[in-house]
């Protein structure tokens, strides 16, 4: 494993004055969020709910929209439909650093009477402001947005009470990103995870969660899992010391089931092995992230084994769907509607042993192996920190994000699916799977039904799936 990281806290001062300095707040300074935070109850925190125990996953929507009232209305809708976790979901403009156009379309838009945003301008409406959104509403907030340079807006939401802070400089920067430098976005992500590691209060730390679906198309469990366990030990050598790892529902039950267990053990063993065992790790299951069925019965279909799904894998939070989720920004209303129908699915489903079936045990095994070989050769790198083995194996292709948009992905990782709807890998590119894991993807891919298709034709045909 590689050594402490040699930022100074005095550093992290220095560029946080820069940063806000850039802001042009005059209200926000380097105690703000500090002695915001304090004053909270403790409810208000993602950190200790994780701590509770519960007897079903948490439930947490996604919902933005660009207007204050807009926003609250949405709050106090989700609230009252019981929601354990309330998201505030933020516009792509600010996700991308352009605080100005933000500015400038949420006030078009309010002139104009219709939305120009498709999300929350968290910087343009400002800390104060937002602290009202929660006014009233006594359960954690968690910030999900998308964005590869996140400081400003971390120090925004921390400042305004915000106790969840998602994304990585690998699952926010290349699902999401074309041309952001990958390793200028994990070093900003080292300032998130620093951050959220020194303002929390000591008995409620902020917890940190990363971005599992990735691109939410034909990516293989390893990716998936590879990239949860990096961003939580860059995180962890910060001092985050409350993280969830999250995946996204793969459409394979099987698969589901050994993600979950693979997330877990592989969690717990590298972080024991880097030197950090009290950190906490929750689990967050996605409802499915691909296409949506544009038939509102279908959706609510999809919606409910979803939502059962969570149960079985054993997920301490699932992250809900809507049913217009095909047709565009989801109504106030449909997000309600969603959460109650997860929430009376969750309470009506029993507890469920830990399941387990040939299948399972041989995704479980297959995957956990693939995992082990991928994250040894990352922690091997002839580099001086976890930070720059990390960037060299996305250069080089070890990580390897199937579709992501991302001029640094190497984009040589091909798959497909198989009996079960199971995802394997047909051609590893830089991947470095052993021969043996290889021949045994291809073994259980099986033979390709002779209907004349081509593999681009299968990608296709895979995106809408469950659709």
């Amino acid at each position: 494993m590689f050594g402490a990281d040699d930022r100074c806290l005095g550093d992290l001062d220095d560029e946080r004055a820069q940063v806000i300095r850039a802001s042009g707040s005059t209200e926000l300074d380097l105690s703000t969020a500090r002695r915001y935070l304090h004053s909270l109850p403790r409810g208000r925190f993602a950190s200790v709910a994780y701590r509770r125990q519960r007897e079903r996953p948490y439930i947490q929507p996604r919902g933005g929209l660009p207007g204050w009232e807009q926003q609250r209305a949405l709050t106090l809708a989700l609230h009252r439909a019981g929601a354990d976790f309330i998201p505030l979901t933020i516009d792509s403009h600010t996700r991308h650093n352009d605080y100005a156009t933000a500015a400038k379309l949420l006030e078009a838009g309010h002139a104009e009477g219709h939305d120009l945003l498709n999300g929350y301008p968290l910087v343009s409406h400002g800390f104060a402001r937002t602290r009202e959104l929660y006014e009233g509403v006594d359960v954690p907030v968690s910030l999900r947005h998308g964005t590869p340079d996140a400081r400003l807006l971390a120090e925004v939401a921390l400042a305004a009470g915000i106790t969840e802070i998602e994304g990585g400089g690998l699952c926010y920067t290349l699902p999401y990103a074309k041309s952001y430098p990958v390793d200028r976005a994990l070093v900003h992500w080292q300032y998130v995870d620093r951050l959220c590691a020194l303002v929390g209060p000591a008995d409620a730390p902020i917890h940190r969660e990363s971005f599992g679906p990735l691109t939410a198309t034909l990516v293989p469990p390893v990716t998936t899992v590879v990239v949860q366990l990096c961003e939580l030990l860059l995180a962890a050598e910060q001092g985050v010391r409350s993280f969830a790892v999250s995946y996204g529902q793969t459409g394979s039950f099987e698969q589901d089931v050994a993600v979950a267990r693979v997330l877990r053990r592989q969690a717990a063993r590298l972080l024991a092995h880097a030197g950090h065992p009290d950190v906490r790790v929750g689990l967050v299951y996605h409802q499915w992230m691909g296409a949506f069925p544009t038939e509102p019965s279908l959706a609510w279909q999809l919606i409910a084994v979803s939502a059962a799904l969570s149960r079985l894998v054993g997920a301490d939070k699932v992250v809900v769907k809507t049913p217009e989720e095909a047709i565009g920004i989801p109504r106030i209303e449909s997000n309600a509607a969603a959460v109650r129908a997860v929430r009376y699915v969750l309470d009506m489903f029993p507890d469920a042993a830990p399941l387990s079936s040939e299948a399972i045990e041989e995704e479980d095994d297959l995957i956990d192996g693939e995992v082990r070989e991928v994250m040894d050769h990352v922690l091997n790198q002839p580099t001086g920190s976890l930070l720059a083995a990390v960037h060299r194996c996305v250069v080089s292709g070890v990580i390897d994000v199937p579709f992501a948009p991302h001029q640094q992905n190497a984009g040589r990782l091909v798959t497909d699916r198989g009996p079960g709807r199971r995802i394997r890998i047909l051609s590893p590119g830089a991947v470095p799977l052993t021969t043996a894991q290889l021949r045994r993807e291809r073994e259980l891919l099986g033979a390709r039904p002779d209907d004349g298709s081509l593999l681009w034709e299968r990608l296709l045909r895979d995106v809408r799936i469950l659709a």
